[in-house]
């Protein structure tokens, strides 16, 4: 299978994953999986792209280590709690 087809199925799973979520939020009101789930397909976007839709040269010249997809992360569940602080005043 090509990289790119690799990419969309990813893509389309995590979009899946992503409205689960959201049902599971909403069903219970929890604020901050709310702002996961809204935030959640930058995140998606930014590493199939870097990771599937560019070619070998750039791929790896742009190539993110593991310390900062990790530290992306943490940033991305701590903007989402703030947020939800924000948007509501509770996170759950």
């Amino acid at each position: 299978m090509e990289r790119e087809h690799q990419g969309c199925l990813i893509g389309i799973g995590m979009v899946a994953v992503c409205g689960a979520i959201l049902f599971v939020a909403y069903k219970w009101d929890i604020p901050f999986l709310k702002c996961v789930c809204y935030l959640l397909p930058a995140l998606i976007g930014s590493y199939i792209g870097s990771q599937y839709f560019s070619n070998e040269k750039q791929r790896v010249k742009n190539r993110f280590s593991r310390r900062t997809w990790s530290w992306l992360v943490v940033g991305f569940f701590l903007l989402a709690a703030l947020l939800a602080w924000l948007f509501e005043g509770r996170l759950w």
